[in-house]
């Protein structure tokens, strides 16, 4: 192994951080608790790349995490906060996005902590709010997001195993391993992280969403009212969103409101999940101008804004649906005119309207509501094929009618 430089390519590392990672994994089962051969190694590595690659960091940071785990429970939260400082050290040469996403297995971590221990509520407290301070920072500058991992993927898996070792058995699919590192989002997201464009910003966006969701769970069980925990929801959730700022972030919890129940099970009964819902609809509907991710030359790219105002779009239907169902009319119209001024729904006409053939035989819809917006949207399609349509064929068009 002493063959390797420490200034190696992060793509020459691939071979020796797999090797490294299959006969970890043998060392473990076979009751090894001393890693330092490893960590030696690798150490290196973080001490001498100038942008150390996720995987090595992860690698290395679960070396010491399995080294040092405590058995008594009552020390869980400090295990979890060691980690977290930990990831932070081997990070801070990395740029602000990669800060982000390396702290997934904090986030899991902690959400067993939450999971297992309800007397430690106030020492939990405090260390999301210090993740979330520290991921807020880091979202200053999302200009790496949309960059990938090279070939992390090729790895990911097996970086999975090692910090689910012990918790899960060896012969367990991959899709297990996953759904217990990453608790806190939906089964389609998770699909996400194993998919070829799977990127550093995609896992950054993965981690604030389960942050995010993880710091507004913790708020339940205060022991407050319904108006003021309400209150108290939104405002965290409006100040976290306009923190992040991240297009990944956003359209995962987008799409993980359009399931039929968040991924807090674990956490919330089915009556608070409700509360929670109702409280993330006011956010991404009344307060939609934080979701326009413009601030500061950070507007994504402009296929993946104009997929953001689509998802945001049925999302925003069944807001209404919800609040129209309980009844709730002062809000179906407060969720309507903020409909009707989004900067989303904006964008998603000018795009529409831009398209050829479009503009000139249509018009933008005069009833701004999700329900006409997108049957206007299935008219405007049903015309750019049949304008394809009509293009391709040419004078043998009339021929096949």
């Amino acid at each position: 192994m002493n063959q390797h430089s420490p200034n190696s390519n992060s793509n020459s590392l691939q071979p020796l951080l797999k090797e490294s990672i299959h006969r970890f994994l043998i060392e473990h089962q076979n009751g090894a608790t001393d890693f330092s051969n490893f960590t030696s190694i690798f150490s290196r590595f973080l001490h001498n790349l100038p942008d150390p690659p996720l995987e090595i960091v992860w690698f290395y940071s679960a070396l010491t995490f399995h080294s040092t785990k405590f058995t008594d429970t009552s020390k869980q939260v400090l295990l979890v906060k060691d980690l977290f400082q930990l990831l932070v050290s081997c990070s801070s040469s990395c740029n602000a996005v990669k800060k982000v996403a390396v702290l997934a297995p904090v986030i899991h971590e902690l959400f067993t902590a939450v999971s297992g221990k309800k007397d430690l509520r106030e020492e939990i407290e405090s260390l999301t709010e210090g993740i979330i301070c520290y991921v807020s920072i880091n979202c200053a500058d999302n200009s790496d997001e949309h960059e990938g991992f090279g070939d992390l993927v090729s790895c990911y898996r097996e970086l999975v195993r090692v910090w689910m070792v012990g918790k899960i058995g060896g012969d367990c699919k991959f899709g297990e391993d996953l759904r217990l590192f990453c608790p806190v989002v939906s089964d389609g997201v998770r699909e996400g992280m194993v998919s070829e464009g799977f990127g550093v910003g995609y896992l950054a966006g993965v981690v604030r969403c389960e942050a995010f969701l993880l710091r507004l769970c913790l708020k339940f069980g205060c022991g407050i009212s319904r108006v003021e925990l309400e209150k108290e929801l939104l405002n965290c959730a409006a100040q976290m969103i306009s923190a992040f700022r991240s297009y990944y972030f956003v359209d995962i919890l987008l799409r993980m409101l359009l399931e039929p129940v968040l991924p807090v099970n674990a956490m919330l009964n089915p009556k608070d999940e409700v509360i929670l819902r109702e409280v993330l609809y006011d956010v991404v509907i009344t307060m939609s101008y934080s979701f326009s991710i413009s601030q500061k030359g950070m507007e994504p790219p402009g296929v993946q804004l104009k997929n953001l105002a689509l998802t945001w779009l049925f999302v925003a239907d069944n807001a209404i649906r919800f609040v129209r169902e309980n009844g709730d009319r002062t809000k179906v119209v407060s969720y309507l005119q903020a409909f009707s001024e989004s900067f989303l729904l904006s964008h998603l006409i000018k795009w529409v309207m831009s398209q050829p053939g479009v503009q000139s035989k249509t018009n933008a819809p005069d009833i701004f509501t999700p329900v006409a917006v997108i049957s206007e949207f299935l008219c405007y399609l049903c015309l750019l094929v049949f304008s394809s349509y009509v293009r391709v064929l040419g004078p043998f068009a009339p021929f096949l009618v």
